[in-house]
């Protein structure tokens, strides 16, 4: 009985060692490391149990510890063997409930064994079978075929544990340890199957899931070995244009989708992941599609272990719909819409790589279409939209070869010129020269031709600027200087263009906060009646005293103010001086004289300036014809249709109105008509040439037309006596210049005033030649 016992044991122990060697290979399957221990400890209670007791005296301490030792590995075995069932179900038995259970069982087992063997046997054989028949329930609930097989094998285990000591009280019954070794050898493979069965299905499992992956991802998956291409999904094969993965392994894919330039690197990277099965790239590269067309790629490669030997796993995402939109939105952030020219954006960019340090000269050249608003205004912008293509379209067609042509916006266009002895002065003469040649023939535009020019700044590189913004500043200037040279024109940028354009900016910057810190004044010129010389009013004259510089001209600082915006600002400051000033004389003197301020045209835009002016008057409760306006001819003549009704307004309050610098613009006999002036003022370069015979006609003729119209001709200018007689025998109703008085402070002025004033009060009233007072003749 001993030797069948041994072989029941040591077969027992193969077994577990066969299923703990199956779990090394997978450790995953937690179970069959749980089983494999749980025969192990089953050999291991074997052997110290029954095959061992004889060797020891009962009752003595040996035998004590021996039956201890034999009831923990059986007990553990059993254990283990309900732990592994309760796992493939995936299910685990908590600590504090089996350590208690196993302690009370060995402690039940270790004192049965000491005081009566029989009974320690018969405990231990219905703790095994009722161990072994849980595991057969929790395997048969588990559904599948070869599980209720090992549950059938657990079940007749449980009733050779169980019915063990019925044969034999000592538990060495040969039928039992015969019944045990079939049993537990069937047991023992149907674990190891059901084992391998579960793996199996596991791996089935995971490798339908990855093809389900695989076949259904979005993601292009590729293997590779060498030029061998081994599989590809769906995702893939449409990507690069195939059907079917047969059709894609017939072809050398490293000629027919990878381009000449890219083989190399992707070779390279191949060789590497083969060798390294940590290595893994991500790269962005074109591939060819099986029709040709193009494919942006993101990928990402690593090693793949494919039939037993490495390959390369190919994850690749098609970002071709990306790239072409990205490609878009660089192409439109970086060219015109209307022209399809690079832009501002692209001009900046490429001057920045074209003046890094060590670079070649070249010449920016800047040109603007002269009077091109005047297109927009009178044709409309769409017409002006058309002339603008037009004008890319010739710039690219005659100049593309020599020259980059970018459009920075509106009717500004600049253009690189690069190659050699393109940064010489000479070179971009010719350059600019045979660019506005270009421009000598019309545009035909809408069904019609139309001609226009361009003025052109030159800058050269690095003379002119060490970097893009410099350049274009300088191009900019020259640019604006050449434009005010009448009809095509070009300049080059000098040096002092650029200190005038900051002397311009430093004043506009300043204007504001003169206006806030009152640096204003008014000078006073007076104008008298042709004849008697008699004082009939002030013109006032505004004044900058701008600290550290001086007096700055009103030719300086209104045209700024008018290009900043601040000319409505600086319009109220000069009629808010003025009014003070003549409230001042009312209350000093009982009686004034008017005074006429300059009214820029850009002031009648606001709708507000008449309400204003009427207002300060208001204010100060002075006459309404103590206060005048005088406006440019030009500046009336531009904006008659914003002009006229304003100035309508003022006459139906009592503000007169004067029209300035007669004789410069282009008036007609029916605007002077339309225009509620009371007075025409001969511009100096008609009063300068007098007494010529020539200049005296054209004043006459000047005189008798204002004296038509009921208006006052004023001659302005007068710098000599000779200039004085002449206008007053021409018809010159009032004198204005040097000769007869200069531009006075506000005491002088007022000295002036008081005593025409007191002049006036002490002669006889009844004087036959007494001057007739000022203002406008009847009609």
């Amino acid at each position: 009985m001993t030797p069948l016992l041994l072989v029941s044991a040591i077969q027992l122990a193969m077994f577990g060692l066969a299923m703990l060697l199956l779990w090394r290979q997978e450790y995953r399957y937690r179970y069959v490391r749980l089983w494999g221990w749980s025969w192990v400890l089953l050999a291991l209670g074997l052997t110290g149990g029954p095959l061992m007791q004889d060797h020891f005296a009962p009752g003595g301490a040996l035998r004590a510890l021996q039956a201890l030792l034999a009831s923990a590995a059986l007990m553990g075995s059993q254990l283990l063997q309900l732990m592994g069932s309760l796992d493939f179900r995936g299910r685990r038995l908590r600590l504090g409930l089996w350590l208690p259970g196993l302690l009370v069982v060995m402690t039940v087992l270790a004192t049965l064994g000491t005081w009566h063997m029989p009974s320690a046997v018969l405990f231990g054989g219905l703790v095994l079978g009722l161990g072994a028949m849980v595991s057969a329930w929790l395997l048969w609930q588990q559904g599948s075929s070869q599980a209720r097989w090992v549950g059938v094998c657990f079940v007749a285990a449980g009733l050779v544990h169980a019915t063990g000591p019925l044969l034999d009280p000592s538990g060495r019954s040969v039928v039992t340890y015969g019944l045990g070794a079939i049993v537990q050898l069937v047991l023992s493979l149907a674990l190891i199957l059901l084992s391998l069965e579960r793996a199996h299905a596991q791996a089935r499992l995971q490798a339908e899931r990855f093809t389900r992956l695989a076949e259904r991802s979005l993601q292009g998956l590729v293997v590779l070995r060498g030029r061998q291409l081994l599989y590809a999904n769906p995702a893939a094969l449409s990507m690069f244009g195939y059907t079917e993965l047969q059709a894609a392994q017939q072809s050398d894919v490293l000629d027919a989708l990878v381009a000449p330039e890219q083989r190399e690197q992707a070779v390279r990277r191949h060789l590497e992941l083969v060798q390294n099965p940590e290595a893994h790239f991500e790269w962005e590269e074109t591939r060819r599609r099986r029709d040709g067309r193009l494919l942006h790629l993101h990928g990402l490669s690593s090693q793949i272990i494919w039939d037993g030997a490495p390959a390369e796993l190919l994850a690749l995402i098609d970002d071709t719909a990306r790239h072409v939109a990205l490609e878009a939105l660089r192409h439109q952030a970086l060219h015109d819409d209307l022209t399809g020219l690079p832009n501002r954006n692209f001009t900046v960019e490429r001057l920045r790589d074209l003046t890094r340090p060590g670079a070649a000269p070249f010449a920016l050249v800047s040109a603007d279409i002269d009077r091109f608003q005047l297109v927009n205004e009178t044709l409309g912008h769409a017409v002006g939209d058309a002339l603008l293509l037009a004008v890319a379209q010739r710039l690219r067609s005659e100049l593309a070869d020599v020259a980059t042509v970018a459009r920075l916006g509106e009717d500004q266009f600049v253009l690189l010129v690069q190659g050699p002895q393109a940064g010489e002065r000479a070179a971009a003469r010719r350059f600019v020269e045979r660019l506005l040649q270009l421009f000598q023939r019309p545009f035909a535009v809408e069904d019609a031709e139309l001609h226009v020019h361009i003025s052109a700044g030159v800058a050269l590189f690095p003379l002119d600027g060490s970097d893009g913004a410099a350049l274009l500043r300088a191009a900019d200037t020259a640019a604006h200087r050449a434009k005010a040279e009448p009809g095509p024109s070009y300049a080059f940028f000098e040096a002092s263009m650029n200190q005038a354009a900051q002397e311009r900016m430093l004043a506009e910057q300043s204007l504001a906060k003169a206006l806030e810190a009152g640096e204003f004044e008014l000078l006073y010129q007076p104008k008298v009646r042709a004849g008697s010389r008699e004082l009939l009013g002030f013109e006032a004259l505004v004044r900058w005293q701008r600290p550290g510089h001086g007096q700055v001209s009103p030719a300086e600082f209104v045209p700024a103010a008018e290009r900043t915006g601040q000319i409505q600002a600086l319009g109220a400051l000069i009629v808010a001086l003025a009014t003070r000033q003549l409230r001042d004389w009312l209350d000093r003197f009982g009686e004034v004289l008017p005074v006429a301020i300059n009214v820029s045209p850009l002031q009648f835009e606001d709708a507000r300036f008449v309400p204003r002016l009427l207002a300060a008057i208001e204010a100060m409760d002075l006459p309404r014809g103590s206060l005048q306006i005088e406006m440019t001819e030009s500046a009336a003549i531009g904006h008659i249709e914003e002009v006229r009704p304003q100035l309508e307004r003022l006459r139906q309050a009592g503000v007169l109105c004067a029209l300035d610098d007669f004789g410069t613009g282009q008036s007609s006999l029916t605007m002077l008509r339309q225009l509620p002036i009371y007075s025409m003022k001969l511009d100096r370069s008609m009063i300068a040439p007098l007494p010529q015979h020539e200049a005296s006609a054209v004043v006459r003729a000047t005189c008798a037309l204002g004296h038509s119209l009921g208006l006052e001709v004023v001659a302005e200018g007068v710098e000599t006596e000779e200039q004085a007689l002449a206008a007053e025998a021409l018809g010159c109703t009032q004198l204005q210049g040097y000769h007869l008085g200069r531009p006075l402070q506000s005491t002088q002025a007022g000295e002036l005033l008081a005593g025409r004033l007191s002049a006036a009060l002490s002669a006889p009233s009844s004087r036959p030649d007494a001057p007739a007072p000022p203002g406008p003749r009847p009609g």
